[in-house]
């Protein structure tokens, strides 16, 4: 099996013949490169991963491009008869990812829904709120990105000061992450800390719109402080949460044990830096 290409055609073409319960149609896609600094004390820790924004009619799914792609590969996995050691040959080809959410836009119903699988028990939990309107600012200042002439703008959320840079000719009031709001789609948008950086890579018309399959009805609802607070305890001892989801691990001794814990207890307390610090 030439496994590269067999991962495209799924990412690219992927087609599921399923209950949709939650079905939309997205007609363009956004691409973003994300650099963000994940401990707050070190400039050095600076990280970066890819993110993609589909865009409909009057709605949206922004996620990490890793997390797409699991999404695609795990469809597939259970839509085929294949092994389980094809199946996990499969699904070890997404890329890695830190953000393991899904952000839904609903323009209509003035509408976020992010919903998230956390542990490897895939315990799905989703919060709902309104669209946060932040109380841009829009000033005088203009420069080109990729070739589209965007406007500046200013603005807060969830503790942090953007600069952002909009579009008016790529008529979406949207833009990555939960951002949205202004006369045109976000094309860069950082604090001005620059922890949190966006900027477009790529902007595109899909040849064949990309449909969402996802059974939203499947996730719990949950206060984003509730959910955060979960992923937190996770990402504190994250062998506890797969131990409690039947996962037994070979370490050769307690020794082994005790180092893994405190690798990851340090890569715990490097990730400090969160984008949003106030709900």
């Amino acid at each position: 099996m030439k496994l590269k290409l067999f991962l495209l055609l799924i990412f690219f073409s992927l087609k599921i013949s399923a209950q949709e319960i939650f079905k939309e149609k997205y007609n363009y896609k956004a691409t973003y490169r994300l650099e963000y600094q994940e401990d707050s004390t070190d400039t050095n820790s600076i990280k970066s991963e890819t993110g993609v924004l589909y865009l409909g009619k009057g709605h949206s799914r922004y996620s990490s491009l890793g997390k797409a792609v699991k999404d695609s590969l795990e469809a597939y996995v259970e839509a085929s008869n294949i092994s389980k050691s094809e199946s996990f040959e499969i699904l070890n080809q997404a890329p890695e990812t830190e953000f393991h959410y899904k952000i839904f836009k609903n323009f209509q119903d003035n509408e976020l829904i992010l919903a998230e699988i956390i542990t490897v028990d895939k315990w799905r939990y989703k919060y709902i709120q309104d669209l946060n309107t932040i109380d841009w600012e829009i000033q005088p200042e203009n420069k080109d990105i990729l070739g589209f002439s965007t406007q500046k703008a200013t603005g807060s959320f969830a503790g942090r000061n953007y600069v952002a840079w909009f579009a008016p000719k790529l008529p979406f009031s949207d833009g990555p992450y939960k951002f949205s709001g202004l006369p045109g789609l976000i094309l860069e948008i950082s604090d001005l800390e620059n922890h949190y950086h966006f900027s477009l890579t790529g902007f595109e018309e899909l040849a064949n719109p990309v449909d969402e399959l996802l059974d939203l009805n499947s996730y719990k609802v949950l206060s984003q402080e509730e959910l955060d607070q979960f992923r937190d305890d996770h990402n504190r001892d994250p062998l506890a949460a797969y131990k409690n989801a039947g996962v037994r691990f070979g370490f050769r001794n307690k020794e082994d044990e005790a180092k893994t814990r405190k690798a990851l207890s340090e890569k715990y307390k490097k990730r400090n830096n969160p984008i949003e610090l106030q709900p």
